[in-house]
């Protein structure tokens, strides 16, 4: 690849979601703080809202790593399942936090309302965060909206984050009293400054100094990408390998317009 060629000591630009290289919009840095204080408030179930390739899992996976720290919470992080029964996907929200699970839906229920209610006499506070949570079905959604009952008469006894694409509203509007019940934050593409702070952060971190694209080569990324996360990183390092290949050391628009060629654009 082009981490020696650079001079880099990791790649910057891949699609993996490693919170090291989560760059603090203004909007990403509010949604976190405000999903985090409803979490240590115990102030209630919020659910992020977010367009695809825009950084909801990547925020995600920090918010876990900075709650992992703190004994006062137990975190659990998953990605909602495509199971076959409520009852399926409430074995599978508590054998991820390690309780006894039973045959009987509502046996099960009590079970992990006992556990609640431990976890709460001994100062700590279960965290629940599903990611994709668009793919969630009626009941099981009803069930998370049941999960809130769980509760003193001043907190919550399990904090829950729902990560999710735009799918989830309608789903929530075919449910108000569900909708009534959760606070909501939201992510939005980038704008050009934004994608050029974003580019120069993944670029310092992977252990560049300045980034090697020309301007005209950063207004032609976020032409092309309109400011989707996801999309500038698959396309800067498309260019980069571009780049490289032509014995460059700067991207050029040019460059940028051939990588979205190879990369089909729509594939962004």
């Amino acid at each position: 690849m082009y981490t020696d060629y650079f001079g880099l000591a990791e790649l910057p630009f891949m699609i993996t979601p490693d919170p090291r290289y989560l760059w603090y919009s203004e909007q990403h840095q509010e949604a976190k703080n405000k999903i985090v204080y409803h979490i240590q408030a115990s102030a209630g179930p919020i659910y992020l809202l977010a367009d695809i390739g825009t950084g909801k899992t990547t925020l995600a996976r920090r918010i876990m790593d900075e709650l992992d720290a703190d004994k006062s919470k137990r975190v659990v992080f998953v990605f909602a399942p495509k199971l076959p029964t409520t009852n399926a996907f409430l074995r599978f929200v508590m054998d991820e936090f390690e309780v006894k699970t039973d045959r009987s839906y509502s046996r099960s229920l009590k079970n992990f309302e006992a556990f609640l209610r431990d976890q709460f006499s001994t100062d700590v506070s279960p965290v629940l965060l599903i990611d994709e949570a668009q793919n969630m079905t009626r009941d099981m959604l009803l069930l998370i909206q049941h999960l809130f009952n769980f509760s003193t008469n001043k907190e919550f006894l399990i904090q829950m984050v729902l990560f999710a694409q735009p799918e989830l509203q309608p789903k929530l509007e075919r449910l108000p009293s569900l909708k009534s019940r959760l606070n909501i934050a939201r992510l939005a593409p980038l704008d050009a400054n934004q994608t050029r702070q974003m580019m120069q952060f993944r670029w310092t971190v992977a252990g560049g100094k300045e980034l090697p694209f020309s301007d005209e080569a950063l207004s032609e990324v976020f032409r092309i990408t309109q400011g989707v996360p996801r999309s500038i990183v698959k396309l800067a390092n498309e260019a980069l390998i571009k780049t490289v290949a032509a014995s460059s050391k700067q991207v050029t628009k040019g460059a940028v317009i051939a990588a979205a060629a190879e990369l089909a654009v729509g594939q962004l």
